[in-house]
């Protein structure tokens, strides 16, 4: 059983688009996909609209809606500002990972935001890598102008904290062309780089 964990650069980078993907890819290889979004922000009607996405591209029956995100908060904020003065109720937070994971041969865990999004004082989004036992951690960066340094940022993080990544560009905000004219040699010549076919099969051989 293994646990990936999708991150990005910022929010509306395509955490939930990638995750979709992700587990659309791996159902083609005849795994049982488990989907999880610990906390999702700005719910409107307690329906999640990532967290309903993210249930119906993995088909799992054996998991609910509420499993997939045990904590929703109504204003479109960073955790730690949307549960006001609550407190996370981070062992709800387990005992809906242990049940997906139980249920799952993969579980793909989308995170808030960026690495760096406050969920309490002093617990960020990154945390959440170690404290679900991560196997596997995938940032998504975008393609425009200016995604270098959000991109560096957040892969000298990682390195720092010494976690296991893969990153990834997803190419949605410029053309191809200026993409490649404007990013991609500095990718080239200075980082590695993977494309989402590229990379699935080391994510489910992740030791």
């Amino acid at each position: 059983m293994k646990n990936i964990f999708i991150t990005a650069t910022n929010t509306n980078v395509g955490k939930t688009y990638t995750t979709i993907k992700l587990a659309k890819a791996l159902l083609r290889k005849d795994y049982k996909v488990g989907v999880f979004k610990p906390i999702e922000t700005g719910v409107v009607n307690d329906k999640p609209l990532d967290g309903i996405k993210l249930l119906k591209a993995s088909k799992n029956k054996d998991i609910t809606l509420d499993d997939v995100v045990p904590l929703k908060f109504t204003l479109p904020a960073s955790p730690y500002v949307a549960k006001k003065k609550k407190k996370i109720d981070f062992e709800k937070i387990i005992n809906s990972y242990e049940k997906i994971k139980l249920n799952s041969d993969i579980v793909l865990v989308e995170g808030v935001g960026g690495l760096l999004v406050p969920v309490e004082k002093n617990f960020f989004m990154i945390d959440f890598i170690n404290f679900l036992n991560i196997d596997k951690t995938i940032l998504v960066t975008s393609n425009n102008l200016g995604s270098i340094n959000d991109t560096l940022l957040s892969i000298n993080l990682l390195e720092q904290r010494d976690i296991d990544f893969i990153w990834i560009v997803n190419e949605y905000k410029e053309s191809r062309e200026n993409f490649e004219k404007i990013t991609l040699p500095f990718y080239k010549e200075v980082l590695y780089v993977d494309e989402i076919d590229n990379f699935i099969e080391k994510i489910v051989s992740t030791k």
